[in-house]
């Protein structure tokens, strides 16, 4: 549906384009929030998202105290109106219900999720999210 992995990249569809593009406006709707790494995947996407305790100089939204969830849900509503108005074919339902969210505890860690998350392409025959995958990873076997 975003797209279909080939030779280990990610060759995203009409809909995984647009899906970017309202993960990196993020910033302009929440003070607080860094994006790190990010990849659209072909059911589904990774992202890495930091919430500052402060809002730094310049040019930036009011201080918001908006939770990941909410954050989270205004991707998805973002994406899901873009792609509906660019596709009247499209699913209805583009998003699952809940999403998968993961406290980074150290810099350690944080580097670790960095190179993960635009690996996830080449690994995609592993991946638990993939139904055609044969030997499916345990997350937690990778090494943060």
């Amino acid at each position: 549906m975003l797209g279909a992995v080939c030779d280990g990249n990610l060759r995203p569809s009409a809909m995984g384009r647009i899906v970017s593009e309202p993960w990196f406006e993020l910033p302009y709707h929440y003070a607080r929030l860094e994006l790190g790494a990010f990849v659209v995947m072909p059911n589904h996407v990774h992202g890495l998202i930091s919430l500052r305790d402060s809002v730094g100089a310049g040019l930036r939204p009011a201080p918001t105290t908006a939770t990941l969830s909410e954050i989270v849900g205004v991707f998805k509503s973002f994406s899901s109106r873009r792609i509906h108005t660019t596709n009247a074919s499209a699913p209805k339902k583009i998003w699952q219900r809940g999403f998968y969210e993961h406290i980074v505890r150290n810099s350690h860690e944080c580097e670790g999720i960095k190179r993960y998350i635009p690996q996830n392409p080449a690994r995609w025959e592993f991946d638990r999210e993939n139904p055609k995958a044969q030997n499916v990873e345990d997350l937690d076997a990778w090494e943060y």
